[in-house]
């Protein structure tokens, strides 16, 4: 039975808004995260702050160091290779199963994000702040879920869950989506929107290997940016 106590709904918003801060690059790669600065930061307490950080630990997010508390993950050129060597197979699998079982509901939902996401895409070409990067993250987000929402699997759409959230990690970090296409001048709303008709035309083929190419046009070009090159650990 899940607690629904206010201390673990207190917990759960500061896990929520710790996440998004890391994912955001607003505590960088190897910071290290003081609990009475956290504590003081979410007006919580340092037993609560402690709990967030093993969570996020747990997801890869944070790094505990023995007798020195904790830090911001560092990231890799071999991290990013192996995360998306892991995406590339996971969101196959569950957009597999996602066109196999999605029903019209399915359909309408997945029309629905792609048509939001494509605007959001659209008005970065205009402005880059931060309201209107967080919005395209959000329906980014929303179209890739709605396109593997149908797997009917918990268990994968969790372990999809944990590597898009480490692969958003790295866009963010990369800075690229200030301003303009939100990857390296690609043509976003093409690759999207070749996705879904390959889901809607169920063609199972046809849409894992475009998810794939998605994927890996998106890595190479984060392993291209400057900034992430200056923070890799593994930096040549």
């Amino acid at each position: 039975m899940q607690d629904k106590s206010p201390k673990s709904s207190l917990t759960a918003q500061i896990t929520d808004d710790l996440r998004t801060s890391i994912v955001l690059g607003d505590f960088l790669p190897g910071t290290k995260l003081k609990i009475d600065d956290l504590a003081l930061r979410f007006s919580s307490s340092t037993g609560i702050v402690r709990e967030v950080l093993a969570r996020l630990s747990a997801e890869g997010l944070v790094t505990a160091l023995p007798q020195r508390g904790f830090i911001v993950s560092p990231i890799s050129r071999d991290e990013l290779t192996e995360l998306t060597d892991a995406r590339v197979d996971v969101e196959r699998h569950c957009l597999t199963a996602s066109i196999a079982r999605g029903d019209v509901n399915w359909e309408s939902e997945l029309i629905a994000a792609e048509h939001r996401l494509a605007a959001a895409t659209r008005a970065l070409d205009t402005t880059s702040d931060r309201e209107a990067i967080l919005h395209w993250q959000t329906l980014h987000t929303a179209f890739h879920d709605a396109l593997t929402s149908a797997c009917g699997n918990r268990w994968w759409l969790r372990f999809r869950q944990q590597l898009f959230i480490q692969s958003e990690r790295y866009r963010q970090l990369s800075g690229l989506t200030q301003g303009g296409s939100p990857v390296g001048g690609r043509d976003l709303n093409a690759e999207h929107a070749a996705l879904m008709r390959a889901a809607l035309d169920r063609d199972v083929t046809a849409a894992g290997d475009l998810i794939e190419a998605h994927l890996r046009k998106t890595a190479a070009v984060l392993m291209e940016s400057e900034r992430l090159q200056a923070a890799f650990v593994d930096a040549a």
